[in-house]
């Protein structure tokens, strides 16, 4: 008996430390050949609350591509600003990431940005240069 109730408290224990920290949602934030914005995202209906850590992939369908910069937007607005103030960000991006040499003749790039909370977020392709009309999508992964 006391061996059930000691198990119990350790797996109650250890639900309570990390099954907060499991909460992951993947989004596709920008998806097309050309510069511009991706549509936003609204984070603030999800049943996890606020992402605070972010991974990201840049994937070129074109390998021969010669420059490609992305920016990662976020605002603090909850279904109860404006249909403006929604889609309202900031010049200035949360994060911005530029390919490498390397990383452009592999097709694909990976960054990350910590400390971040947001309600809504949206990519944007800022520079795309060279290849053969490639398709650029970004998918980011926030943590809470």
């Amino acid at each position: 008996m006391k061996k059930i109730l000691f198990l119990t408290v350790i797996t109650a224990i250890s639900m309570a430390i990390f099954l907060p920290l499991s909460h992951a949602d993947m989004f596709v934030l920008y998806n097309d050949n050309k510069t511009g914005d991706g549509v936003p995202v609204s984070l603030n209906m999800l049943q996890y609350g606020e992402f605070k850590t972010w991974s990201c992939d840049v994937d070129i369908s074109d390998n021969t591509t010669t420059a490609v910069s992305v920016a990662i937007n976020g605002n603090q607005c909850t279904r109860f600003c404006s249909t403006t103030s929604m889609n309202k960000f900031s010049p200035m991006a949360m994060a911005l990431y530029s390919l490498s040499t390397a990383e452009l003749a592999a097709g694909m790039a990976s960054f990350r940005f910590v400390d971040t909370p947001v309600q809504r977020i949206r990519a944007s392709l800022i520079t795309l240069t060279g290849g053969t009309n490639p398709q650029v999508t970004i998918r980011c992964t926030g943590v809470r």
